[in-house]
């Protein structure tokens, strides 16, 4: 049974659609509209040897924001279409969603996780500390060596949790009684186990 499912906010992915929507427009500007960007420079109605560099440059910055642009806007489509979730918390274990675009989530049952709560982590670039999701596993293994939107420090996967649509705290609570009800089910059935063999 599901007891909580974490999406990527959808209004996050819209603004990357967004952006990816106005680098389009502009790679459309600079290779041939010129409406906001200047055109290449022309004498008498006929393009200059200055005017054709610029041109050249012109298509060549185009491309990349072609690209860049459709690559954003077709990633939020898509997110937003298929809607994949980030973690799914289960009476049994957890889904994470680490691997590459397109894996299939990995699911790992309590009994491989020691623990799960929230932490800050520094930019190391001098920005503003980021929420992250800290999951410690007894054994890692099966889980992705490079997952993608998180890192690896010994057993510990920590997650960046920015652009979720659910605060990181509540993920920790629920995530800690579930983790709780699985380790007293547990130590139950092997404290039956022990009294069965007596």
């Amino acid at each position: 049974m599901s007891l909580l499912r974490v999406d990527r906010s959808p209004i996050r992915l819209f603004l990357f659609g967004l952006v990816g929507l106005f680098l389009m427009l502009g790679a459309v500007d600079v290779m041939w509209g010129h409406w906001v960007s200047t055109p290449p420079d022309t004498s008498n109605d006929e393009i200059t040897s200055k005017g054709r560099n610029q041109r050249r440059s012109d298509y060549v910055w185009g491309a990349f924001m072609l690209v860049g642009g459709v690559g954003l806007f077709g990633y939020a489509v898509t997110s937003l279409i298929r809607r994949s979730p980030v973690l799914v918390l289960h009476e049994e274990g957890i889904f994470i969603d680490v691997g590459a675009p397109g894996d299939e989530s990995v699911f790992v049952s309590w009994g491989a996780i020691d623990g799960v709560y929230c932490a800050a982590e520094k930019d190391p670039d001098g920005g503003p500390a980021r929420d992250v999701l800290v999951i410690d596993f007894v054994d890692p293994e099966g889980l992705p060596s490079e997952p993608w939107g998180a890192s690896w420090d010994g057993n510990r996967l920590q997650m960046d949790s920015a652009g979720w649509e659910k605060p990181i705290g509540e993920i920790v609570i629920h995530a800690g009684i579930a983790l709780e009800h699985a380790q007293r089910l547990a130590t139950e059935s092997a404290a039956e186990e022990e009294n069965r063999d007596d």
